[in-house]
């Protein structure tokens, strides 16, 4: 692989990590804002409270990471035609944060999140999924990962660049939950 390739390669993957590391620094910036009583209450019952978020956000990290990293690993490259694949979208992957947009979809139930975990255990289990996350996918940060692809079960096929893109719009749709339970949490109490 030449200098000029690896260099290619590693511009989006840092790219997509950039966003990633943006958006988390400020989820944990309002985990650490609020106390551990604002982090339990729930806007209402069936709402998650800023700590359920919070235990989902990691728990999906780690979930969809894994699942990138073997596409990395494993997966045929240029399996899939790009710009057809592109025409064929409901929306932008840019646009996934905005529910407005995109509607809302279920939870799987092996993301749902733990009601009740303590603040300083959440802020750790983010920062571990992220340390997790850089150290499983580091060593494709050379390789081409937009020509390996992940099927997203709405946006349909997406690289593998895009989809790690697409944890951070992830997070920053739940960033905006967690600022509309915390806006409702003080015009409440």
């Amino acid at each position: 692989m030449s200098q000029g390739s690896v260099a290619r390669n590693r511009e989006p993957f840092d790219r997509a990590f950039a966003l990633l590391d943006d958006v988390r620094a400020r989820v944990t910036a309002v985990l650490h804002a609020i106390t551990q009583p604002q982090a339990d209450t729930r806007p209402v019952e069936t709402e998650w409270s800023i700590g359920e978020i919070a235990d989902h956000l990691a728990i999906t990290e780690r979930a969809y990471v894994g699942v990138v990293a073997d596409l990395a690993a494993h997966a045929r490259p240029h399996e899939f035609e790009y710009h057809a694949i592109v025409k064929s979208r409901p929306f932008r992957i840019e646009d996934t944060w905005n529910t407005e947009v995109t509607g809302k979809l279920p939870t799987p139930s092996e993301l749902l999140p733990t009601r009740g975990k303590r603040l300083d255990d959440l802020i750790q289990a983010l920062q571990d999924a992220r340390s997790c996350s850089r150290q499983i996918l580091t060593p494709f940060r050379d390789e081409d990962l937009g020509v390996k692809f992940f099927v997203h079960p709405r946006l349909g096929i997406m690289t593998l660049y895009e989809r790690i893109e697409q944890l951070a719009y992830h997070e920053l749709k739940h960033l905006k939950q967690m600022e509309q339970v915390l806006s409702r949490l003080s015009s409440t109490g």
